[in-house]
């Protein structure tokens, strides 16, 4: 039987002296989809997945597909593809010439190469040097090289952070391909935007811990961040009524700005709210809504901001 767990970590720590990179990191990564390691530079994410990949040592203990990353190192990291944030790639080969010298090297039959690089895009850039390659075609690069063995797990150490917005969407793209093939992919960013793009679970470190984990939704509703819904009233006179019929459907800090009435609400009533006022015979002329966001989340668990 097949875990759903394809990612453990049990009481992780890794100290360079006295500064802990890993604290204490306890988690599991559901098989399937995109989970994204948020944080902000010097976090210890990069640090985290040397760690699943056993490139340096730590206390705990971390399996991959199963298999200990110490005890069974070799089968753990035989579950992985790992796209590093910066290719180390040899320029003076071809892109043909690098794919088949890491297949070789991992017994991977050559076929692979072909299927590969259809994949990535880079069919008609085979013979090219890898000097010659684009920011955006070398990150492809390294995501075939990660894919030659077939792996079920991934890892992407900032994959989008050198490239421009074209190739981020493209790198997306490719990404959900291989989610809608089964993959669980972990990709750690400091880019909010991949986040909302494409992660379905979110592991968000800071200073060397994980302070939350869960949807973007989960983590908006355990911060209780509120919602902006504006509302602009046909009769202006009937503006103290709005006021009481809003407060007690449950919106707060209602305030008058101009031709608007502003207030917080949960993002799951904004609806019900507006319906109160109709209800009571209240004629909304225009309203409309600022959500919460991964930013207002982001910022209010690493502390670097306080959100209303």
């Amino acid at each position: 039987m097949v875990s759903e767990q394809t990612i453990t970590l049990e009481s992780v720590t890794k100290a360079y002296g006295s500064f802990k990179a890993g604290d204490d990191l306890t988690a599991s990564v559901e098989r399937g989809g995109v989970w994204a390691l948020l944080g902000p530079n010097g976090a210890g994410k990069t640090t985290l997945l040397k760690c699943m990949l056993g490139l340096i040592h730590f206390k705990g203990r971390i399996t991959i597909e199963g298999f200990d990353v110490v005890a069974k190192g070799k089968a753990a990291r035989g579950m992985i593809g790992y796209v590093p944030q910066q290719p180390s790639l040899y320029n003076n080969l071809s892109v043909l010439e690098t794919l088949r010298f890491y297949a070789d090297m991992r017994g991977v039959k050559r076929a692979r190469i072909t299927e590969l690089l259809e994949f990535v895009g880079l069919e008609l850039w085979g013979r090219a040097s890898v000097a010659a390659l684009s920011s955006g075609m070398r990150q492809r690069l390294m995501l075939a090289i990660a894919l030659l063995s077939d792996p079920p797990t991934l890892l992407l150490d900032e994959p989008t952070a050198n490239l421009d917005v074209r190739r981020q969407l493209e790198f997306r793209t490719l990404l959900n391909v291989l989610v809608s093939e089964g993959k669980t992919i972990m990709l750690t960013t400091h880019l909010l935007g991949d986040v909302d793009q494409i992660a379905r679970n979110i592991m968000v470190m800071n200073r060397g811990k994980l302070v939350a984990t869960g949807t973007t939704n989960e983590l908006m509703q355990q911060l209780d961040l509120s919602a902006q819904l504006y509302i602009e009233l046909e009769d202006q006179a009937t503006t103290d009524k709005a006021m009481t019929i809003l407060e007690k459907a449950g919106a707060k800090d209602v305030s008058i700005k101009n031709s608007w009435m502003v207030m917080g609400v949960d993002p799951t009533v904004k609806l019900k709210i507006l319906n109160s006022l109709n209800e009571s015979g209240v004629a909304v002329k225009d309203f409309k809504v600022d959500e919460p966001n991964l930013e207002d989340a982001f910022l209010r668990l690493t502390g670097e901001a306080d959100v209303n």
